[in-house]
């Protein structure tokens, strides 16, 4: 529902890849690293793969992403749409990771 609301929110245009699911793929990518930051300091008693895997696996959207890149109209989007959001999830999950494991301890 939440990468819905995002991809809703935000504009496509005809023939452009979706920001939508950029911008969820990053947020997504940051919230599983805060939670996995913070779950490697100890304070969780509980599994986080339900929650890692069930909710943000399903938030993040790879095949979708895939999608993207394969119906961008031409082989400079397809890099762009390929490249982006792949340096931004990263970026989004290694500051996630940070600020979990910092406020988490």
């Amino acid at each position: 529902m939440g990468r819905w609301l995002i991809g809703s929110a935000l504009p496509q245009r005809e023939n452009r890849f979706t920001i939508g699911i950029a911008v969820a793929n990053v947020v997504g990518s940051f919230a599983l690293g805060v939670l996995l930051g913070f779950a490697n300091t100890g304070q969780f008693h509980v599994s986080v793969k339900p929650l890692a895997v069930g909710v943000l696996g399903g938030f993040t959207t790879f095949s979708l992403w895939m999608v993207d890149i394969d119906r961008a109209p031409s082989p400079r989007t397809a890099t762009h749409v390929a490249v982006v959001p792949l340096v931004l999830g990263l970026l989004a999950a290694a500051s996630g990771l940070w600020l979990g494991a910092t406020f988490g301890a």
